[in-house]
């Protein structure tokens, strides 16, 4: 989603429409009245009454249109643990250090042969 709001409260009178850029794994909850809710590249629609909710799966523009006089809450979907690629090339590094160091490949190396007795 676009804008960050952690939740919000809404009233959304008959045929207003809301549009909802990326917002993979937020919630809508229908308080009161009827909602119509469509998602990019998902050809089922859901209907939503009082005291229904959704979790939007997929990316894209997501588009919530209320039928009557309704009140809603969307919430953000939580954080996404995300390991960043600097991290990941950090640790596969250590393990290629690693494996040079205890692995098959230590055994050819000058410093080792002491150990291994060559």
């Amino acid at each position: 989603m676009n804008i960050r709001f952690g939740r919000a409260q809404l009233h959304l009178e008959r045929r207003e429409l809301i549009r909802l850029h990326d917002p993979r794994g937020a919630r809508v909850e229908c308080v009161r009245g009827a909602l119509w809710i469509t998602q990019n590249e998902d050809r089922r629609d859901y209907f939503l009454a009082a005291n229904d909710a959704l979790t939007l799966d997929r990316p894209g523009l997501a588009l919530i249109h209320a039928q009557e006089p309704s009140e809603i809450v969307l919430s953000e979907p939580p954080p996404r643990l995300r390991f960043g690629r600097t991290l990941l090339a950090a640790l596969r590094a250590a393990g290629r250090r690693f494996a040079r160091s205890f692995g098959p490949e230590s055994i050819d190396r000058p410093g080792n042969r002491r150990y291994y007795g060559l």
